[in-house]
């Protein structure tokens, strides 16, 4: 698996051309863009007018020794500097607030995109690099809108004025600006060149820190009963550290450009200053003229440096986007088709036509050989072998997290790649081995399955369940918050909270992996019950690795090596099948784990 799998290609690094790609997001904002261009272009005309504030002020005010005209200048240079204050104002503001609505908007559309994504695609790619694309990149991207752009697009308006306020002030010092320009965009662009490079590097290595820190955390139980706190800490602390020695690096370049730019430019204004002192002394200029020169001269250097940062600064943003780009243009392989073909209503059969599977990671390995399986209406089918035998693949072949690489999948006699996803899945209820719960209230967990039901309907899915008497027990009840991953429950309690979930959304196909591993004797017996009840009349698959269960099926399939070996009832598989005897002998248990 590729550690940066949604990183771009090396060669393309030199280009801020992926910043393209937030056009989609930027365009439904221009009304607001240009509002915040109007801010900035006031605040740039208002710096280039104090220019010629101050050349009035000293020309007319101080030079003649005229009060009036002084208070007169100085009245000019206060509205100017007011008006300065409003534009810069307005444009923080404006620019701030669109900056935050693209990028909230960006955010939605890389999650819902994501969230569209194949499992096949996840298992090649880190969590924490996803996260820090969806969290970190966008907020760089939001920073460099709100501030280093808006500041660019300032810095370019009034080196543009400058330049030309400097020619029409004094040609002859303008030729001495004009020289100084190829002495500054040399080491820009050679510098600039490594900037972005080592801007890149430091964007990754802070997403190996957010990658350290997830599976870290996600993993705590285990790390803890292992003792390994230390261990996970130093790996989190080598990946800082490199994140740190990144960031310092890509800083020092960044200092290095902008003190050779800083020192060209003000070195180039002393020159200026001592030429114009000549001609002042000679009387071919004014004071006031050369205050304004050497005020605008001012302004050209520091637009230019400042330029020098935002390029920068723009590299780290083009980084980020073109991450971000990176995770957009991912195919989403899972999708509904242009004209779905709709499931037929009452009970639904499952049926497999020689289904040959192999995951992305594995493509020489085939998890399931030629599969050829039918399951009628209401039929309860328990599906044993030991583990890798293909059992939990043809469960996600039926609610399609992949499809398979030959043949078919029919849902009611529809292939399930013809119908909706959304109605296909909206059909099936699950309830795995492993419980997925979410951060929030045992409310919100149970009505996960059915958001639209009533709280009396979740109440009796849970008693359904054999949960509403440990929930009812619990201090706030059902609005009892479970923590992440539900921490603050048991294993077999959060099992529980599962087969509620699915009871409440009254499935036609019920695809059950082992919904009883976690739970007690007593509590199994009553959930056994909850499950026959709610198995009566729905088409049923269980990956089973308990006896009891595979006792209340209609039929067993025996698999083993991605195959079908054996199929039939109880007592016709013990004598027949030798694997089965063995599970059988076992209790199962040698088929409990992944498979």
């Amino acid at each position: 698996m590729d550690d940066h799998a949604i990183s771009p290609p090396k060669g393309r690094l030199h280009s801020l051309a992926p910043l393209k790609t937030l056009s989609p997001w930027i365009w439904p904002h221009r009304a607001e863009l240009l509002k915040a261009l109007a801010a900035i272009t006031l605040v740039a005309a208002a710096l280039l007018m104090l220019g010629r504030g101050i050349a009035y002020l000293v020309d007319s005010g101080l030079s003649r020794g005229d009060s009036d005209l002084l208070d007169r200048a100085v009245v000019i240079c206060i509205g100017i500097t007011m008006m300065l204050a409003l534009g810069s104002y307005l444009r923080t503001v404006l620019i701030n607030k669109v900056a935050e609505k693209i990028v909230a908007d960006l955010r939605k559309a890389a999650f819902r995109h994501t969230m569209g994504l194949s499992s096949a695609w996840f298992e090649q790619n880190r969590t924490g690099d996803v996260i820090s694309t969806l969290t970190v990149d966008t907020t760089l991207i939001q920073t460099v809108m709100a501030s280093s752009l808006s500041m660019a697009m300032r810095n370019v308006l009034v080196l543009i004025g400058g330049v030309v306020l400097l020619v029409l002030t004094s040609p002859k010092l303008s030729l001495v600006i004009m020289a100084v320009i190829p002495a500054v965009v040399v080491p820009v662009i050679l510098i600039g060149r490594r900037l972005r490079r080592q801007s890149r590097l430091a964007q990754d290595k802070l997403a190996d820190v957010s990658v350290e820190a997830e599976e870290a955390l996600a993993a705590i139980g285990t790390v803890q009963a292992f003792a390994r706190s230390h261990y996970m800490e130093d790996r989190f602390n080598t990946a800082t550290n490199e994140s740190y020695d990144a960031a310092i690096r890509r800083l020092m370049l960044r200092g290095v450009l902008s003190g050779v730019v800083i020192l060209l430019v003000f070195s180039a204004i002393s020159f200026i200053l001592w030429l114009g002192g000549q001609d002042l002394l000679e009387g071919r200029m004014t004071a006031g003229d050369l205050s304004a020169f050497v005020f605008y001269a001012a302004l050209v250097a520091s637009s230019v440096g400042s330029l020098t940062d935002v390029v920068g600064e723009l590299q780290r943003a083009a980084g980020a986007a073109e991450r971000i780009a990176k995770l957009m243009q991912q195919p989403m392989t899972i999708t509904s088709p242009v004209d779905p073909v709709p499931l037929p209503e009452g009970g639904l059969s499952i049926r497999f036509e020689r289904v040959f599977f192999h995951y992305a990671t594995r493509p020489d390995f085939k998890t399931l050989r030629g599969i050829d399986l039918d399951i009628r209406p209401s039929e309860r089918v328990a599906l044993v072998g030991p583990s890798g035998a293909g059992k939990s693949t043809m469960l996600g072949l039926i609610l399609r997290l992949f499809d398979p690489v030959e043949g078919r999948v029919l849902i009611g006699g529809v292939d399930a790649r013809s119908a909706r996803l959304d109605n296909l899945r909206g059909v099936m209820g699950l309830v795995p081995q492993e419980t997925a719960l979410f951060s929030g209230t045992i409310a919100e967990n149970i009505l996960f399955g059915n958001p639209a039901a009533s709280r009396d309907a979740m109440v009796a899915a849970a008693r359904s369940a054999h949960a509403d008497g440990f929930i009812t027990a619990l201090a706030d009840g059902y609005d009892t918050a479970i923590g992440e991953k539900g921490v603050r429950l048991s294993g077999g309690q959060r099992q529980r909270i599962s087969i509620a979930r699915a009871l409440l959304r009254n499935p036609e196909i019920l695809l059950l992996d082992e919904a009883t591993s976690s739970l007690d004797a007593q509590s199994e017996q009553a959930v056994q019950a909850a499950l026959a009840s709610l198995m009566e009349g729905r088409t049923t698959v269980v990956i089973a690795h308990r006896l009891a269960t595979v006792l209340s099926a209609d039929r067993i399939i025996v698999m083993d090596g991605g195959q079908i070996i054996a199929m039939g009832g109880h007592e016709e598989l013990l004598s027949s099948c030798p694997l089965y005897h063995d599970l059988a002998s076992l209790q199962l248990v040698a088929g409990n784990g992944q498979a």
